[in-house]
């Protein structure tokens, strides 16, 4: 018997198929996509699991080591504690002391000072790098272009005049300024 209207071939029912087919492969990547994604997130609980453990371990060594050096630093005489944290306050002055450049301050210097100006007094305060300088200038004006010098080097900073006098020079020169300066010298080593 023949049916009227019906035919496979027909461009709905293929259509239809392969909507169907497409449907299908849709929701079998969909699932697999989603079983790769329980299994990667199987994987990622048991490492954060085992992460966990493994912290929880290395807290309880911790705790377990500090314990021990608490105990062990109560059987250490008091005088001997203080000797070794002077020892090493000395070491810490002597390292800090290394990272001061003297030679760099001294050329900074040299290019800083005009003529007419002679220094005679360099005190550094090494661990912030702070410097006094004393001199003796011939005029204000020589003095004036000492701090203007200074100001201008990229190595110096917050430089001030602290002090000044004028003093009448000994051997039969004119007047003088004796002078005191405060800077803060940036080239220290790091």
């Amino acid at each position: 018997m023949l049916i009227g209207g019906f035919n496979l071939a027909s461009l709905d029912v293929r259509q239809h198929r392969r909507w169907t087919l497409l449907a299908a492969a849709g929701v079998a990547g969909l699932a697999l996509v989603l079983a790769v994604q329980v299994v990667l997130w199987a994987g990622l609980r048991r490492e954060g699991e085992s992460i966990g453990r493994r912290l929880a371990e290395m807290e309880e060594q911790v705790g377990r080591h500090t314990e021990e050096a608490r105990a062990i630093q109560a059987t250490i005489p008091q005088q001997a504690l203080k000797r070794y944290e002077a020892n090493v306050a000395a070491y810490n002055q002597i390292l800090e002391a290394s990272t001061f450049s003297w030679t760099g301050l001294l050329v900074e210097l040299e290019h800083a000072v005009p003529p007419g100006v002679h220094l005679r007094e360099i005190h550094p305060d090494q661990s912030t790098g702070r410097v006094m300088l004393s001199g003796v200038a011939r005029s204000f004006d020589d003095l004036a272009r000492l701090v203007r010098g200074l100001s201008e080097r990229t190595s110096f900073k917050d430089v001030y005049l602290l002090r000044q006098a004028t003093r009448t020079e000994a051997a039969g020169g004119g007047d003088a300024l004796d002078f005191t300066v405060s800077l803060t010298y940036l080239g220290r080593s790091s």
